[in-house]
């Protein structure tokens, strides 16, 4: 008759203390691949040549803000440029000019670090193009994109090229009805939308 050895139960301190290591292992290896996921955005736009794709506006082209005051000079949709870096907290890139520009991103005022936002900012399609994204608004919706301004009746996807994304300090997401922008340090400008996504009323 062969031996059975009865395996000893763990004691619920080592069972607690098993499972604490397993979630604990998990976490590590998700925080890894995100870094590595953000790393290898970042280095997959770095060297590219891409298009602005919303007007980005700035008084020192080294010190753009990501909150994207509506003040100073616009670099517009269409404008090609060669992304040098990318970083959480900044993004570097240079026009065929040769003009070099420095994204700053304070994440406590915009959640939204570099590799995401090149994606929002830059793309590889120039819109102005034929056959581009700018073709499919209106005729006074492209002025208005043009001129940096927004009127009511415009679409959501029309104020976004002519504004910019807002930043998520007041705007989580543009599914929102209500849009918060940032004229300059001290000044807001609040947008919002009907239920077919038109500016209905703007205020500031």
């Amino acid at each position: 008759m062969g031996l059975y050895f009865r395996p000893s139960a763990l004691s619920p301190e080592k069972k607690g203390s098993n499972v604490m290591k397993i979630w604990v292992s998990r976490a590590f290896v998700f925080l890894v691949a995100a870094l590595v996921s953000g790393l290898s955005t970042a280095e997959d736009s770095a060297g590219k040549s891409m298009f602005v794709q919303t007007n980005i506006w700035y008084e020192k082209p080294t010190k753009i803000l990501a909150t994207n005051y509506h003040v100073g000079t616009m670099i517009v949709p269409g404008t090609k440029v060669t992304i040098e870096e990318v970083r959480d907290d900044r993004i570097l890139f240079k026009d065929d000019a040769g003009t070099k520009y420095r994204i700053i991103i304070e994440l406590k005022h915009n959640n939204v670090p570099g590799p995401k936002l090149v994606e929002r900012l830059f793309g590889a399609d120039d819109p102005m193009a034929a056959g581009g994204k700018f073709e499919k608004f209106t005729k006074e919706e492209q002025d208005n994109i043009k001129a940096g301004y927004v009127v009511k009746g415009m679409s959501k996807e029309a104020v976004l090229m002519a504004y910019g994304y807002p930043p998520t300090i007041r705007t989580a997401n543009t599914d929102a009805n209500i849009w918060t922008y940032w004229k300059n340090r001290f000044v807001t400008q609040i947008i919002r939308f009907d239920d077919k996504n038109k500016v209905m009323d703007i205020q500031g």
